[in-house]
């Protein structure tokens, strides 16, 4: 696992939704670390839905499992999610909508929300995953447009 050495934020010119493929590799030595560390280090203001803390630490567990990280890593990971100054958004009034959003694009719930997300705060999502910005298009939501993972 990478040591991050926290840097001092400029002050944020706009917001962007990170989904838990983008903070991943903030702790990780992977393809679309550069591109996620950019964001991270950019002058944006980052939200997130409150479970993507969750996916976070679920991605971080099964790299532990496998023993890409040691599990003292992962806790410190998490530790510096808590302060890097994202917006933690509650998703509970957007569950209904993003379900129903699931529904017409045969796609997750929890990615919907996201989505769901993003068009309400009108600000666009920041996600590696493929079928995730596919839905997106689908739905009209915003897409923060990084380059894919190499």
């Amino acid at each position: 696992m990478r040591r991050r050495v926290a840097r001092p934020r400029e002050a944020p010119s706009r917001g962007v939704l990170v989904d838990a493929s983008v903070v991943v590799p903030w702790f990780t030595d992977e393809p679309g670390s550069t591109e996620a560390l950019k964001l991270l280090r950019g002058t944006y203001r980052l939200t997130a839905p409150d479970f993507m803390a969750v996916e976070t630490a679920n991605a971080l567990w099964k790299k532990s499992r496998r023993g890409d990280v040691p599990g003292p890593d992962v806790i410190a990971a998490l530790g510096t999610l808590h302060n890097v100054g994202i917006n933690w958004v509650t998703t509970l009034d957007a569950v209904v909508p993003a379900t129903r959003l699931a529904l017409d694009l045969g796609h997750p719930v929890y990615d919907c929300l996201y989505l769901i997300l993003a068009r309400s705060h009108g600000i666009p999502l920041a996600t590696f995953d493929e079928r995730l910005r596919r839905a997106a298009g689908l739905s009209n939501a915003p897409v923060f447009p990084l380059k894919g993972r190499a």
